[in-house]
């Protein structure tokens, strides 16, 4: 009976690990295929006047799902599904392995906590599980990273339907062959920072509306669960980091939407001087700084 336990248990853990969250990236990829794009600032349609939820004018793009259906007329419907697709997986699952050994080892109790950033112990203690998942989480971005920059170059390639990088090992040998070990973790610091303060956005506010704002007899699974609704709402606050990160993955390859750039800063002033950091920020009220 325990082995057949043992091995439902398994199944469930595979389930959970790997199946479920491959099925939502196959599902959802035709949307990180048009932020990537939008990221990169490869449009369709110019910008047309609009009016926001206020009512107010302003130039707009189209909503995303315009923007995969003038994908899918370029490329098919099959590429958007796919390409990059495979290096998007691997990444995924290297970084919340990555991140999740780590977190293991280095919080006690890990497994039956809902969340890492502890509210409830003191700020001392706050302050040190915090710093043991931005250590995790750097981590695993670090050791996934070359898979995001491929995936990223993977679907750039769509706009001059190239196949510099048609799949990852030759992605893997492009890059070393031209670029060396730099080129597989170009955006890697813009990337690093937003990973940074992200989990430290999230995890203040959490510490906050917890121990200040809500009630003393609040129930405890309310609060386990302040910290997912954090991060919802401060996921925008790390775009221009995004942004920049997307752009530099790109910076050197050879595609026709390479742009050259000294390193990250060089490519976050060249994008902060275009009004460019609205890219990709949402995918249905798309704002243009202007009419061009």
């Amino acid at each position: 009976m325990s082995g057949v336990a043992l091995s439902d248990g398994s199944v469930t853990k595979f389930c959970y690990d790997f199946v479920i969250p491959t099925a939502l990236s196959t599902v959802c990829h035709p949307f990180v295929c048009a932020r990537t794009l939008m990221m990169l600032g490869h449009e369709f349609e110019p910008p047309t006047l609009g009016r926001n939820l206020i009512g107010l004018q302003r130039y707009m793009y189209p909503n995303v799902f315009n923007y995969i259906g003038h994908l899918r007329e370029d490329v098919g419907l099959f590429p958007i599904f796919t390409v990059g697709l495979p290096a998007s997986i691997i990444g995924s699952a290297i970084k919340s392995s990555v991140c999740e050994c780590y977190l293991r080892e280095h919080v006690t109790g890990y497994m039956y906590k809902k969340s890492v950033i502890e509210t409830e112990q003191g700020w001392d203690v706050f302050v040190q599980e915090t710093c043991k998942l931005t250590a995790g989480r750097c981590l695993g971005l670090l050791v996934s990273y070359p898979f995001q920059v491929i995936m990223i170059r993977q679907i750039a390639q769509l706009v001059g339907k190239e196949t510099m990088y048609s799949n990852i090992l030759k992605a893997f040998v492009e890059i070393n062959v031209n670029e060396g070990l730099p080129g597989l973790f170009g955006g890697l610091i813009p990337r690093l920072l937003g990973e940074v303060i992200a989990v430290w956005l999230t995890a203040s506010m959490a510490y906050v509306v917890n121990k200040y704002l809500l009630p003393e007899d609040t129930d405890q699974v309310v609060k386990e669960h302040t910290p997912y609704i954090a991060g919802l709402l401060l996921s925008s606050c790390t775009h221009r980091l995004t942004v920049t990160s997307t752009v530099m993955a790109v910076s050197g390859s050879g595609l026709s939407v390479d742009v050259p750039f000294k390193n990250s800063l060089d490519c976050y002033n060249y994008l902060s001087t275009r009004n460019s950091f609205m890219r990709g920020a949402s995918l249905f009220f798309r704002y243009a700084s202007s009419p061009l």
